[in-house]
């Protein structure tokens, strides 16, 4: 009885602790759980085109950013685009970042 009350106390107690864990490499992890010098090397390391990824994980959420930072009418942007799709999806691909795709647009005619 006495050793049930106990087992129970700390069941609870362990419930409302935060998860915590000393297995940095299990997927199942966040970045923000591992521990601090691996969390540091973990940003340092980053390259562009892990950020790329981060930022704009679709093709959608690119292309919407290159529309707002070409200050061109939507229309008119999407007509300059379908005949200059293989350019830009081959942009996209190569995860050139929004700023970068404007300026080529831009010798292309999109302006």
């Amino acid at each position: 009885m006495i050793m049930d009350k106990f087992i129970s106390k700390n069941m609870k107690r362990e419930a409302q602790q935060p998860f915590q864990t000393g297995i940095r490499k299990d997927p199942n992890v966040p970045i923000h759980m591992w521990p601090l010098q691996d969390q540091i090397t973990y940003w340092e390391n980053r390259t562009d085109a892990d950020r790329f990824v981060d930022k704009y994980p679709i093709y959608s959420f690119w292309i919407t950013e290159v529309r707002k930072l070409s200050k061109v009418h939507p229309t008119f942007f999407d007509a300059k685009i379908n005949k200059l799709q293989d350019l830009v999806t081959e942009m996209y691909d190569n995860k050139t970042f929004p700023r970068d795709a404007v300026n080529i647009l831009q010798k292309h005619g999109v302006y």
